[in-house]
């Protein structure tokens, strides 16, 4: 199982894409990758978040567990057609949210992709049960 995170801690790779597979760790600038993940399920830490979104200092709590992570340069390869966004921000709201603001932790997906910084739902995309 992989799990894909946005980097928040400061260092070299502040702000990149961290990918973690098993000890296999590998860091990937949002501007020049498009990452797939197949099989993708939205996690989150909810007691965790809910001290954060109260005012303690902001730690890892959210991760997107996926079965399969490809990696693809951003200038080959796009995704066209957005259903909706997938957000987290635990300052802001104590779990994952999409564009209607609906609570969409431990929710899965056949296929997420990231572009930037931004994780989305393509269009057709099928919500697993």
């Amino acid at each position: 199982m992989t799990k894909v995170r946005f980097h928040l801690a400061k260092g070299p790779n502040y702000q990149r894409w961290q990918v973690r597979e098993g000890d296999d760790v590998q860091y990937y600038d949002t501007e020049d990758v498009i990452l797939e993940l197949h099989g993708a399920t939205l996690r989150n830490q909810r007691g965790t978040a809910e001290r954060i979104l109260a005012g303690s200092n902001k730690t890892v709590c959210a991760w997107v567990e996926c079965e399969k992570c490809v990696v693809k340069p951003r200038g080959i390869h796009s995704v066209l057609d957005v259903e909706e966004f997938c957000h987290y921000n635990p300052r802001r709201r104590a779990h994952w949210f999409n564009t209607k603001n609906q609570n969409i932790d431990n929710n899965k997906y056949e296929y997420l992709a990231t572009f930037g910084r931004l994780i989305i739902i393509p269009i057709n995309t099928t919500k697993k049960s």
